[in-house]
């Protein structure tokens, strides 16, 4: 009997004893069989997990926070030693930037890395505020940062990497980096304006003037995220609220075959059976499947905030928090409890982390 023959219910059962990412991974890689046997076990652990940046950058395990069952995994990143700020991405890979401004990409889940120059001196201003916000994303040829105001992109492939200025004229704000299928997206989050970038050439391709959108009092709060739900189609979520009441919901879906075309509003104002996990950085979509813990309709956001230090009476260390947002009913609920309240920061933000299981 050869290895593919083994019975698919011992195949699962091994599976199922299988704790790390990276392990289960290259299990599923053998063969077709075997990746066939062990894909309800794969479906259970499509649950993004919660980057939780260290208070000491010398560390070599950093913390990941599990959504599924509030355990806490301390995953080893070499690669980040003496790295200050992490920032994850749904893709598997996490930027590390040091105090000198050198950046690393890493991979927790397989151990790959590769290192960047020292990030462009406008983020050098500050640093720390620039750093705790700054956001990204890559392709498999290059990565894209940015500060807050214009962006910056670095190839991956040749001799002689460096940050080179996109040409966004006028330099737009950008308040998030999202690439798919050959374009970065980035949004204003102040305007609601979104251009598209191709991934090649880094000129800006398209933009999409903001939907029509009036809050019902000038003391709403408005948060936008946008997201690259499918292959087809961009997301838009819009959130609002003041203290008077329970909030406002509208998503937004563009073609991304017809960016001109603008944004229709979601008639329902619901995105299914998906769920949208949101940080600092940016957005994405989770298939809740029914076995992985993740509800459907439902936006999940993780954030810091600052505590008081009980000495010096400054905000320099705080928690993490994760709300969940029903769009059925737009009530909100915390899931900051357990091991994830126990957790504390150093004024940086968390982020979240998919384990690519493929």
């Amino acid at each position: 009997m050869s290895w593919s023959d083994l019975p698919a219910e011992l195949v699962a059962g091994i599976a199922d004893r299988i704790t790390e990412h990276a392990d289960l991974a290259r299990f599923r890689s053998v063969c077709p069989s075997w990746r066939s046997a062990s894909a309800e076990h794969a479906a259970r652990r499509r649950v993004p997990l919660l980057l939780l940046p260290s208070q000491q950058n010398s560390r070599v395990n950093r913390r990941l926070w599990s959504l599924a069952d509030d355990s806490i995994t301390e995953t080893p990143m070499p690669a980040a030693c003496g790295r200050s700020f992490l920032f994850a991405s749904p893709r598997g890979w996490t930027l590390a930037v040091a105090d000198d401004f050198t950046a690393t990409l890493l991979n927790p889940f397989t151990g790959a890395s590769e290192s960047l120059p020292a990030l462009p001196p406008s983020f050098h201003d500050g640093y720390q505020m620039i750093l705790r916000d700054m956001v990204w994303d890559r392709s498999p040829d290059a990565v894209m940062v940015s500060q807050g105001k214009g962006a910056f992109f670095c190839r991956l492939q040749g001799d002689g990497r460096s940050w080179t200025p996109a040409d966004l004229s006028p330099p737009a704000r950008v308040g998030s980096i999202t690439y798919c299928d050959g374009t970065f997206y980035l949004l204003d989050k102040r305007a609601n304006k979104v251009t598209a970038v191709d991934g090649a050439t880094f000129a800006v391709v398209a933009a999409i003037e903001p939907p029509d959108l009036v809050m019902p009092d000038r003391s709403w709060l408005r948060e936008s995220t946008l997201v690259v739900s499918s292959a087809s189609e961009l997301l838009l979520v819009v959130q609002g609220g003041c203290h008077r009441s329970k909030g406002l919901f509208k998503a937004f879906r563009a073609d991304r075959g017809s960016l001109a075309a603008g944004w229709s509003e979601v008639a329902d104002g619901g995105i299914g059976d998906r769920a949208v996990f949101v940080d600092h950085a940016r957005g994405f979509c989770v298939e809740a499947n029914g076995v992985n813990g993740v509800r459907r309709n439902c936006v999940y956001v993780a954030s810091a905030h600052e505590e008081a230090n009980a000495n010096s009476g400054w905000g320099d260390w705080g928690r993490y928090t994760v709300s969940m947002l029903d769009l059925d009913d737009l009530t909100t609920q915390n899931l900051s409890h357990g091991n994830l309240l126990k957790c504390l920061h150093g004024r940086q933000r968390p982020s979240w982390s998919m384990p690519n299981l493929h």
